[in-house]
């Protein structure tokens, strides 16, 4: 991210950059303790900032839910990256728009 961009919106959301769109990912996995910082490196990578981060553990499984702003491809590619992880279970990718329709729906 270069300087010229401000790294967050005043409501806190990440500022959606030109031919980006905003995305959902949706990640099961099991609680172990080194495995969110292992979710986020790939953002890191891809020099993705996300927007929201929702984390929510119980005894056998770590819900992560992750907002970000990105070109599809990027967005595709980090679902595919976590969905190898090791104690990973499951990843579910859906855009903003598909995530607003299901809560109305």
């Amino acid at each position: 991210m270069s300087s010229r961009e401000p790294a967050a919106q005043r409501d806190g959301s990440s500022p959606v950059r030109p031919h980006h769109s905003s995305y959902r990912l949706a990640v099961a996995a099991e609680p172990a303790t080194n495995l969110l910082l292992r979710l986020l490196e790939p953002f890191v990578i891809h020099d993705v900032l996300p927007g929201r981060i929702d984390c929510r553990t119980d005894a056998d499984t770590l819900t992560v839910t992750i907002e970000f702003a990105a070109e599809e491809a990027v967005a595709v590619r980090l679902g595919q990256r976590l969905g190898v992880m090791v104690g990973v279970r499951r990843v579910d990718l859906a855009t903003a728009e598909e995530t607003a329709q299901m809560r109305a729906a």
